[in-house]
C-alpha cells in the first residue's frame, strides 16, 4: 500500500509514540538529478527509505538548459526513489546552486507594540530587512537568522518570542536569487507534478552535512565543488555569515584535458579519474603510460606529469577565485578551522596535500555522517544493502544534508521570520482549542 510522502505522520491520541515525517529532496547538479526520500526519526535519526539518481547536464551554473530532458529526469529520479520508498511524492525541498545568487548580511529592526515579542514581531523583522536590501528584480531564495539584539543589550539571542523587550534587531543572511529564476524553476517542479517547500542553497545543506560544531565555532569555510560551479560559506560562532557561488567546477578541468590532449569530453574524464592527481609535487616527471581512445585504434602517449600539471592550474584557478572572494568580504582571518572540502569535483586523487601546499591553511575532506542510515524495509534485504551503499556515496551528501537542515537549529529559528509562522500560530491555536475541550470533558467524566 502506498503512504504519501509530503508529510507523513504516526502518532496517538496522547503523543506516546514518536512522530515520524517523510521529507523529500530534489538536488540540482551539473551531471544529475537526485531525489532522496528521508524518513526523519528526529534530528540524530534520518532513515534514507529511498533515492532516485539520473544522469542529466541540462542544469548548468544554474540555468535550465533543455526544459523538456530536464523535466524527464527530474520526474524519472522521483519515480526511482517512490518505487523504492512505496510512497507518493507531493512536494520536496529543491537544493541547487547557481552564479546568479546573491548574499547579504542583513537586519530588521522592529518597535514590539504589546511589550512582549510575538511571532508578527519576527515576521515583520524580516519584511523590514528585505525591504532594504532585497532588489526589486531578486527572490529571497533562501535566509538564515544569525540572532537577535534585544533592546541596547550586547550579546545575541537565538529566539525570542514570548520575551519582553521594547524592541529587537534580528541580523540575517540572506540569500537570493533573480525572481525570473525562481518562477522557471517553480514551474518545472509544478510541471512535475510536485510542490516546492523550500529552495536551498546546496552549501548551506552540504554544510549541514560536513561541518561539526566545533568548526562551525570556530570559523571554517566549506568548498562545494560540483561539475560546472564550486559554492562556498563561511561560518563564524555557529553563525552563517558568507555565501557566494563561482561559476567554475570539475567540468572545466575535463575540458582542459580534452584540449591539450586532443581527446573527447569522454575519455578526457577518464583520463581524468583513472590516472589524473592535481598534487603534481606526487608525480615522477619522465612517467609515462599508453592510452588507447575507446573506438579509436590509435595510441596516445600521455605524460603523467603533464596530465597533473592541467588538472593543477585549473584548481589552482578555481580556488584563487574562492581565496579571492574571502579576502573581499575580509573573512581570511577567521577561518581558524581552514577548509572543509566536498563535492564530486574535490574528491580527485592528491586534493588535499595539494589544497593544504597552495592555502597555507588547515584542510579536510568531509565523512559519513552519524545520523544518516538507510531505512530499512521491513526485512527486504537486497534493498537496505542497496540503500547502505548510497549513504557512503558522495553525490548525496547535498540531498541527505538538505534532511538534516529541515531538523536543524538553525532552520528553526530562522523559519520565526517566515510569513507562513503566523499561519502554524494560528493551527496550533485552533488545536490547542481542541485539546482543552477534550481535557474538560475528561475532567468532568472523572
Amino acid at each position: 500500500m502506498e503512504t504519501s510522502c509530503s508529510l507523513l505522520f504516526s502518532d496517538n491520541l496522547f503523543g506516546t509514540m514518536k512522530n515520524t515525517e517523510n521529507l523529500v529532496v530534489v538536488h540540482l547538479s551539473a551531471t544529475a538529478v537526485y531525489a532522496v526520500i528521508g524518513s526523519v526519526v528526529s534530528a540524530k535519526d534520518i532513515r534514507i527509505m529511498g533515492v532516485g539518481q539520473v544522469k542529466n547536464s541540462d542544469f548548468y551554473q544554474g540555468q535550465i538548459k533543455h526544459r523538456e530532458r530536464l523535466q524527464s529526469a527530474i520526474k524519472q529520479a522521483i519515480q526511482e526513489a517512490e518505487d523504492t520508498a512505496n510512497c507518493r511524492v507531493h512536494s520536496v525541498w529543491l537544493t541547487l546552486s547557481t552564479p546568479e545568487l546573491l548574499s547579504k548580511n542583513s537586519t530588521g529592526h522592529v518597535v514590539v507594540e504589546e511589550d512582549v515579542v510575538r511571532t508578527r514581531d519576527m515576521v515583520q523583522a524580516l519584511s523590514n530587512a528585505k525591504s532594504q536590501d532585497l532588489p526589486s528584480d531578486y527572490y529571497l531564495m533562501h535566509c538564515c537568522q544569525q540572532g537577535i539584539y534585544i533592546d541596547d543589550h550586547d550579546n545575541l539571542v537565538d529566539d525570542v518570542i514570548e520575551m519582553i523587550a521594547e524592541d529587537i534587531t534580528v541580523m540575517y543572511h540572506m540569500m537570493m536569487m533573480p525572481v525570473s529564476s525562481r518562477q522557471n524553476l517553480q514551474k518545472l517542479l509544478q510541471s512535475c507534478d510536485v510542490g516546492v517547500d523550500h529552495v536551498v542553497f546546496d552549501a548551506v545543506t552540504s554544510a549541514e552535512y560536513s561541518l561539526i560544531s566545533e568548526e562551525r565555532q570556530q570559523g571554517v569555510c566549506l568548498i562545494d565543488i560540483g561539475a560546472s560551479t564550486t559554492s562556498i560559506c563561511v561560518y563564524k560562532e555557529n553563525k552563517l555569515v558568507f555565501t557566494h557561488c563561482v561559476a567554475s567546477g570539475s567540468h572545466e578541468v575535463t575540458m582542459d584535458i580534452s584540449a591539450d590532449f586532443g581527446v573527447s569530453m569522454i575519455e578526457a574524464e577518464k583520463l581524468k579519474k583513472l590516472h589524473g592527481t592535481s598534487d603534481v609535487s606526487s608525480i615522477d616527471p619522465s612517467a609515462f603510460f599508453i592510452f588507447r581512445p575507446q573506438g579509436s585504434g590509435d595510441e596516445i602517449n600521455v605524460s603523467v606529469y603533464k596530465l597533473a600539471q592541467i588538472i593543477e592550474a585549473r584548481y589552482v584557478s578555481i580556488f584563487t577565485e574562492v581565496v579571492k572572494q574571502l579576502h573581499q568580504a575580509g573573512l581570511i582571518g577567521y577561518i581558524d578551522r581552514g577548509m572543509v572540502l566536498t563535492g564530486g569535483g574535490s574528491a580527485i586523487k592528491g586534493m588535499v596535500p595539494f589544497a593544504k601546499k597552495l592555502l597555507k591553511m588547515p584542510v579536510v575532506m568531509t565523512n559519513t555522517h552519524p545520523y544518516i542510515s538507510a531505512y530499512n524495509h521491513f526485512g527486504n534485504e537486497d534493498t537496505y544493502k542497496q540503500l547502505n551503499t548510497h549513504i557512503h556515496d558522495r553525490a548525496y551528501h547535498t540531498a541527505f544534508g538538505t534532511l538534516l537542515y529541515s531538523q536543524s537549529e538553525q532552520f528553526r529559528h530562522s523559519e520565526q521570520s517566515e510569513i507562513e509562522a503566523i499561519e502554524k500560530i494560528k493551527v496550533k491555536g485552533a488545536f490547542q482549542g481542541v485539546g482543552q475541550r477534550f481535557s474538560s470533558l475528561f475532567k468532568k467524566i472523572l
